[in-house]
């Protein structure tokens, strides 16, 4: 549902699209076992492939070894160890005794070089003073591998920095680490409770980190100042603001982070954004590569916005574009309470972040509302099928003071024409659990104890478009007796 909200801020393989990169997060050094469930591993597989899914440069492959490459004498990655936070080296020398470095030896050796169009993200956990920790680091090696465009450093890209290609944004990957002494949130069906820190919103900013985004290399616009002069992302500040800005504001004092609470900036809508708990279409975020995440209100996970997604091509890196066309017809369902209250807006076609709990006690008749509106760019009739009720539950639809029930029931209910401005039509539901059926009298003595049993029924609200029959969204009411 497009509306303009208030809100408050507040600080392995993947899978390849054509033409983009290919994200593999190794946890070969996770070392203190911080991804030891699939459920981790695959929030950390959903931020891998978001990036994966945006950026569609090329990267070369690169041999362990042999001319015509710049590292005829083996060559080396280094990064800081995810595990234990120490300076770590991978070597392309089949042992010691054969490599051209020994006098600083890497601790594992034979690595097999780098595949084409792949970037390893090394992740794991250890003990930290912050959430997470991200960026690359180049290793010990000879000139002609720093000087190399088609090198483990560069892989083809020409960063036009001759003389100082050592400060060079390396693109062959990077290392990423969690604290483990906090509590984390992993699901990306739901929102992280208050008490917990959100997963997918940190380590989305930290990959950010070794991707290149608020760090000193060379590539990274205003680096060691206050002010970043990358022209794509002013560029992309200004058209989401409506402003004339010569230039973004850092944190400072070496800290390459965009000044927080400073600047804003739209989600950046293509390449499947994440949708729970992301502020709705048309609601300004605070740019993801903040130093702080200012979780609160309408903000409760964060995304990369076309700011943040622009300062990649500053980078070098090349992306798709921030524009995705609306559809013509898109049903948009809400529910809760009430409309001010309800949730789902700008969520489609799954029940997460769009299911209402509703407990009835002493078998007492409790209500829920559902919100039917367009997000589609042109205007629509919508049909709306409700679930019916059963023995235990008396299921009542209405609408404008009407009963719709049996309308509802049927899948023959429709709205009027909607456009994506219209407010939504109010869908009330009322459930009446049968006292008779599911209470029941205990005898103790003279005593007389009243229960009443445990019973659920769950109401799917699925709304559908008359003009394209595959644009539809979903509601989920589910309700409990004790």
């Amino acid at each position: 549902m497009k509306k303009l909200l208030s809100l408050l801020v507040f600080a392995g393989l993947s899978v390849q699209s054509a033409g983009a990169i290919d994200i593999v997060v190794d946890y070969t050094y996770d070392s203190n076992n911080f991804f030891d469930t699939q459920a981790k591993k695959d929030a950390m597989q959903a931020v891998a492939d978001r990036f994966s899914r945006i950026i569609t440069s090329s990267l070369a492959a690169v041999a362990p070894g042999g001319t015509g490459s710049g590292t005829s004498a083996g060559w080396r990655i280094g990064f800081t160890h995810p595990g234990n936070g120490n300076s770590f080296q991978v070597s392309t020398a089949a042992n010691s005794a054969v490599d051209p470095l020994s006098a600083n030896p890497a601790d594992i050796y034979g690595f097999p070089g780098l595949t084409a169009d792949t970037w390893i993200l090394y992740a794991g956990g250890r003990p930290l003073g912050s959430s997470g920790v991200g960026g690359s680091a180049t290793g010990l090696n000879f000139t002609s591998t720093f000087n190399d465009i088609n090198g483990p450093m560069h892989r083809g890209f020409n960063d036009n920095t001759p003389g100082d290609t050592v400060g060079d944004l390396p693109r062959w990957g990077g290392s990423i680490s969690f604290d483990t002494g906090r509590t984390w949130h992993f699901d990306l069906t739901t929102i992280a409770p208050f008490s917990s820190s959100d997963f997918y919103s940190i380590a989305l900013h930290e990959v950010g980190h070794a991707l290149g985004l608020g760090t000193s290399w060379n590539q990274w616009p205003g680096a060691g100042t206050s002010t970043y002069t990358g022209v794509k992302a002013v560029t992309a500040l200004n058209a989401d603001n409506g402003s004339a800005a010569a230039s973004l504001s850092l944190q400072g004092g070496g800290n390459n982070h965009f000044k927080d609470q400073t600047h804003d900036s739209f989600v950046f809508a293509n390449g499947t954004p994440a949708t729970v708990g992301v502020v709705p279409n048309g609601v300004l975020q605070d740019l993801l590569m903040e130093p702080i995440a200012n979780f609160g209100g309408q903000q409760r996970r964060f995304e990369l916005t076309n700011v943040d997604a622009a300062a990649l091509r500053d980078l070098g890196w090349e992306t798709l574009s921030g524009a995705v066309p609306d559809p013509s017809f898109q049903p948009d369902n809400t529910v809760g309470k009430n409309l001010l209250s309800a949730i789902g807006s700008n969520i489609y076609n799954t029940t997460a972040g769009q299911t209402f709990n509703l407990v009835s006690k002493k078998a007492r008749t409790v209500r829920a509302v559902v919100g039917v509106a367009s997000d589609g760019i042109d205007p629509d009739e919508i049909e709306v099928t409700g679930s019916r009720g059963n023995a235990i539950f008396k299921v009542t639809y209405t609408s404008g003071g009407a009963n719709v029930t049996a309308a509802v029931v049927a899948g023959t209910h429709s709205t009027a024409v909607l456009t994506n401005v219209d407010a939504p039509e109010q869908i009330n539901i009322t459930i009446k659990p049968n006292k008779r059926k599911i209470k029941k009298t205990i005898r103790r003595g003279n005593r007389r104890i009243i229960k009443y049993r445990r019973k659920r029924i769950n109401l799917t609200v699925r709304s559908q478009s008359v003009n394209d029959v595959s644009a539809t969204d979903l509601s989920l009411v589910k309700v409990q007796t004790r």
